[in-house]
C-alpha cells in the first residue's frame, strides 16, 4: 500500500514509520514535494497535517499548509480514489481541509493526531 504523509514533526514521523512498517511510505514536510509525487504515484491513503514549517495555528491562506495541498488536488482532480486522514490538531484548518475534500467528492475523515490508533 502506498501512503503519503504530510508532516513536519520528526517525533510524529518516527511514530508513523514504526506503526506502518509494512507499508510503502512517502513522507514530506512541504507541499511542493508532495505535489510532485502525487503526479507520478497513486496513493491508497494520505495522512495530512495542516500546520507545517514547525508552526502552529497557521492561516489556511498561507502557501505551505495541508489546506493548500488539498485545494491543489481538488482543483486538479488528483488522487480522487485515496482515503484521507487529516490528523491536524488545528481545528479550523482541519475543518477547512475536510470540507474541501467532502464538498468535492473525496473520502476523508478528521482524527486529531493524539487520537490516531495505528
Amino acid at each position: 500500500m502506498n501512503i503519503l504523509i504530510l508532516e513536519d514533526s520528526q517525533e510524529r514521523i518516527e511514530q508513523f514509520k514504526a506503526s506502518l512498517i509494512l507499508q510503502k511510505l512517502y513522507i514530506f514536510d512541504n507541499i511542493l514535494d508532495a505535489k510532485r509525487e502525487c503526479i507520478v504515484t497513486d496513493f491508497n491513503v494520505m495522512f495530512l497535517d495542516h500546520d507545517l514549517d514547525n508552526r502552529m495555528w497557521v492561516d489556511s491562506k498561507e502557501e505551505n499548509t495541508g489546506y493548500q495541498f488539498i485545494k491543489w488536488m481538488v482543483d486538479n482532480q488528483i488522487q480522487q480514489d485515496s482515503l484521507f486522514y487529516i490528523h491536524s490538531m488545528n481545528p479550523c484548518g482541519a475543518n477547512k481541509m475536510l470540507n474541501c475534500l467532502l464538498d468535492n467528492g473525496y473520502d476523508g475523515i478528521w482524527i486529531p493526531y493524539r487520537l490516531l490508533k495505528f
